[in-house]
């Protein structure tokens, strides 16, 4: 994130302030400065494909709207979706990946999307090229998403332009988005930073170790990249809703899911669902027959892993999460496992969730390594080497990255977070609207408690780049 916490909030602030002193219809002009602005001073290599990018998708769109014939305007679609992936292909493959742009898989699928429901009616093209390129260049969601479509962002876009001051400066939207904003810093750094300590110590020496320790790594990792994530999501969220601007919230407790299919549905939702309309209903979705639909969700799936990485690994990664929901959903089909979760009893519901999480974090394994062939010898050493006995060696365990009262830290958080998770997925709340039903004063020490929780126990210093997120990296 391009954005220091050190000044996250005065910066919103003046950005807020430039909205309110500006005239309305200059206030996405602004923003649109800005986030350029912002996105060039973080040192990304080529910025100008951001541009470049928005450019393309406006064109595009005004073209289509203009020509009448079919095959020409599917041609348009074809031609124009053809240089945004050559892009990432480019820039992802050949050796000028150290130029690629921050942010760039993000802002193309969004580049993608928007094309493609202009060509599909699902939106009108908009006839402003400020607002286009705005969508695609917004600062809270360029760097790590979520990923937008136009049809949600445009609109409120043009909205903002026309609010009141009144509207634009409504104090109890304002303190509920800096509570997100609050508790995505305290996830951040108070959660992922320490479990990424665990992590890449293990991860990194692993051949020193044997199954217990390596499991530890996994679970650390697994956690670490959900908080992680999760927190850079509701950072965006919290800004991007101080400007009255609603963007997708990300993430549904997914480590609570009863199945891979679950999973996705509550893990970067903006992806999978992405993936869902883009890729897998264009396959043909479920509509033609299941092994077709088999075949479609595996196809899905390793797309999926290619645009995470590079590397043999990710590719791995997405077969493995391919072949888990084609036998899932075969095990559904047949009877095996039921697809109502309100039919199954708690206990079900339990073992089902652990399998998940096993699974998933199983898979994790090549998400995190250096190459395949470093993921498949940390499976090896898992599976084959015995460690058992560390559980009873308190100071071994604790020389793992974190010592005892940094694990007390840690799990005092994770408790905070694993019951945050529980209501609101459970209420279908955000966090700030959970806790405007609980009471103003219940809100207000809660929100004071985790401030004062991350600036005291925050991670900073050389052991942890708070600014950094591993989403970046995509």
């Amino acid at each position: 994130m391009f954005i220091t916490y050190q000044i996250l909030f005065p910066l919103v602030f003046i950005i807020l302030l430039l909205e309110f002193i500006v005239p309305k219809k200059l206030r996405s002009f602004i923003l649109l400065t800005l986030s350029f602005f912002l996105y060039y001073i973080s040192g990304t290599a080529s910025f100008f494909i951001l541009p470049a990018v928005g450019i393309i998708s406006y064109a595009v769109t005004m073209v289509m709207e203009k020509i009448k014939a079919p095959s020409v305007k599917k041609a348009l679609l074809t031609a124009s979706i053809a240089v945004i992936v050559a892009l990432l292909i480019v820039f992802r493959y050949t050796e000028i990946k150290n130029m690629a742009p921050i942010g760039l898989s993000f802002f193309a699928l969004e580049a993608i999307s928007y094309i493609s429901d202009c060509y599909n009616g699902k939106i009108k093209p908009e006839k402003n090229p400020l607002y286009v390129l705005l969508y695609i260049a917004f600062f809270p969601t360029v760097i790590s998403g979520p990923i937008e479509r136009g049809g949600n962002l445009i609109p409120q876009f043009r909205k903002l332009d026309a609010s009141s001051r009144k509207e634009l400066f409504d104090i109890n939207r304002l303190c509920d988005n800096a509570i997100i904003i609050i508790f995505g810093m305290f996830v951040k750094l108070v959660i992922a930073d320490r479990l990424s300590l665990v992590s890449d110590h293990i991860f990194s020496t692993y051949y020193r170790y044997g199954t217990t320790v390596l499991i530890i790594g996994a679970v650390c990792f697994g956690m670490q990249l959900y908080c992680d994530f999760m927190a850079y999501s509701h950072i965006a969220l919290g800004i991007a809703g101080m400007f009255d601007i609603s963007i997708m919230d990300n993430f549904k407790a997914p480590y609570l899911s009863v199945s891979i299919t679950d999973f996705w549905r509550r893990w970067h939702i903006s992806l999978s669902s992405w993936l869902r309309d883009y890729i897998y209903i264009p396959l043909g979705g479920n509509r033609k027959g299941k092994l077709r639909k088999y075949l479609n969700t595996f196809i899905t799936f390793a797309i999926s892993g290619i645009w995470h990485g590079s590397g043999l690994s990710f590719l791995i990664w997405g077969v493995l999460h391919g072949l888990f929901n084609m036998f899932e959903n075969i095990f559904t089909d047949i009877g095996i496992m039921k697809k109502n979760k309100s039919d199954i009893p708690f206990g079900g519901r339990l073992l089902r969730s652990i399998i998940t999480f096993v699974l998933v974090d199983f898979a994790w394994i090549f998400f995190k390594a250096d190459s395949a062939q470093h993921a498949c010898s940390y499976i090896i050493q898992m599976f084959t080497v015995k460690d058992f006995w560390i559980l009873s060696d308190m100071d071994k365990l604790f020389s793992l990255g974190l010592g005892v009262q940094e694990v007390l830290i840690l799990f005092f958080a994770l408790l905070v977070l694993g019951g945050i998770d529980y209501v609101t997925y459970k209420n279908a709340l955000r966090v700030d609207r959970w806790l405007n039903i609980q009471g103003s004063v219940f809100r207000v020490v809660f929100t004071l408690a985790i401030l004062l929780y991350t600036i005291v126990f925050g991670l900073y210093g050389e052991k942890a780049d708070p600014a950094s997120f591993y989403y970046m990296s995509f």
